[in-house]
């Protein structure tokens, strides 16, 4: 992954993700619910949830597919939500159950303190080489 390094247990983004664990091909991040992301029928936006359980799964494959020079980036995602969310911390853990060359399917489980399964989904990533910078230009820069 490009960027700086993420530390365990330093909150990031506007919505304050939490990186816990990190190993190729599995993550697991935190979310601690905050009152100004729930919707009008006080319980917390679904696009809060898939942003955590995306973000968990985008390190997952991207701690895999990185050591090889490669990036990745989903291309389809499918989240199913089980319980309203209220309070408390939401854990994201994601596992990659396949990579290729091209493509990786990974799954990953949102749960409450009580380890209560409140969202799951899945999703394919696209695996994508980073290409060269062409002489004379510096990477990144167009």
């Amino acid at each position: 992954m490009s960027g700086p390094p993420l530390t365990a247990g330093v909150p990031l983004g506007p919505l304050g993700f939490v990186p816990r664990l990190a190993a190729p091909g599995s993550a697991t991040w935190e979310y601690t619910v905050k009152r100004e992301h729930f919707n009008p029928n006080g319980v917390l936006h679904g696009g809060v949830v898939m942003a955590l359980l995306d973000t968990a799964m985008g390190h997952a494959v991207a701690a895999l597919v990185a050591p090889d020079g490669a990036f990745n980036a989903a291309a389809q995602m499918s989240v199913h939500f089980l319980e309203p969310i209220r309070e408390g911390t939401v854990t994201a853990r994601a596992e990659v159950r396949k990579c290729g060359k091209r493509l990786a399917v990974v799954e990953a489980e949102a749960t409450d303190d009580n380890g209560v399964v409140l969202a799951i989904a899945t999703a394919t990533h696209a695996v994508l080489k980073r290409k060269p910078a062409p002489p004379g230009r510096e990477p990144g820069r167009s």
